[in-house]
């Protein structure tokens, strides 16, 4: 809903006051329901979110300030997940400006423009070329950083991937082995060629048993997938992602904690050619901004990632692993 034939915006903004502030539209500014604005609030300028766009207000006109800036011009999300933004606040009777704050990155709080930023990186320095890795056999993690970057640079996501720490970079850049750089990143267009990369190991009687259960239901459904440690859930899931995956659609998979992901990410990337993106509070604000719009605009396949992941918008969410 635009803006043009409106004159007031209804905002909610992050103060623990349950209720939206009304601000003038100035000529030329078209806000959108769901889209961040920023205001003057008292001595601040706060981010907010319009909730509503009319020509009223309980206040006169007079008494009204103007918004400073519109900042999207689309929703950040997507019509139901809005939706339930809005549900959650009332349910459970948190002011509906603290929830919608929470619920996006937070450089998309602070004002940051709600596009691809680039990503820290780390590359080999000539000095790291020369070094010997079998003489590093007393800092193996630091010899394994080394490795990762000898043929090209890495992000600071794909180190976390691997498990190599702050205080291991730290090390290393402080040798002059590795320097820091900027990644532009790279969306991409998956749906184009979506193959399964790994052999997929023969399915005992319970798992196919499974599988056919969930495959068999065309709409909306939520099963529970009961087995010991080891007994092979993850391969059901795997093999429930795939026709999910070819059909174009995405998928969400959340784990118990962060130590969780370095594995499953690798086991899902070994499986499907699709990009595979985390969302988790050891990232940084870039990576965890790219990795909810990669979701939101279609440009991840699968995104794995602990409970704060939850409330990421994706284009067409098509199954939800927990």
């Amino acid at each position: 809903m635009l803006a043009m034939s409106y004159s007031i915006a209804h905002i909610a903004l992050p103060v623990p006051l349950d209720r939206s502030f009304d601000y003038l539209i100035k000529p030329g500014q078209a806000p959108v329901i769901g889209g961040r604005v920023k205001v003057p609030f008292g001595r601040q300028r706060l981010i907010g979110v319009v909730v509503k766009l009319s020509n009223e207000s309980e206040f006169s006109r007079e008494k009204l300030k103007g918004i400073d800036a519109v900042l999207d011009n689309a929703s950040l999300w997507p019509p139901h997940l809005y939706k339930l933004l809005n549900w959650g606040s009332t349910y459970y009777q948190y002011p509906l400006g603290e929830t919608l704050a929470n619920a996006m990155p937070a450089w998309l709080r602070k004002g940051r423009e709600a596009s691809f930023a680039a990503l820290k990186a780390w590359q080999i320095t000539e000095l790291g070329k020369n070094q010997d890795l079998n003489k590093l056999t007393r800092a193996p993690k630091q010899a394994k950083a080394l490795n990762l970057v000898r043929h090209q640079s890495c992000s600071h996501e794909q180190m976390l991937e691997e498990e190599i720490t702050a205080a291991t970079l730290k090390a290393v850049v402080d040798k002059g082995w590795i320097e820091e750089i900027s990644l532009a990143p790279k969306p991409s267009y998956w749906q184009r060629n979506v193959e399964v990369t790994q052999e997929k190991p023969q399915l005992n009687e319970e798992q196919a048993i499974a599988i056919a259960t969930v495959n068999a239901s065309p709409e909306f459904g939520c099963y529970l997938l009961d087995g010991v440690t080891g007994s092979g859930k993850t391969e059901v899931y795997l093999q429930l992602l795939e026709p999910i995956l070819k059909a174009g659609r995405q998928a969400l998979v959340l784990v118990p904690e962060i130590g969780l992901t370095p594995q499953t990410i690798n086991r899902f990337k070994r499986r499907f050619n699709v990009p595979v993106d985390v969302i988790h509070s050891g990232l940084n604000d870039t990576e965890r901004l790219n990795s909810w719009l990669a979701a939101r605009d279609n440009h991840a396949g699968i995104i794995i990632g602990t409970r704060s992941a939850l409330f990421t918008p994706f284009h067409d969410l098509g199954i939800l692993t927990v």
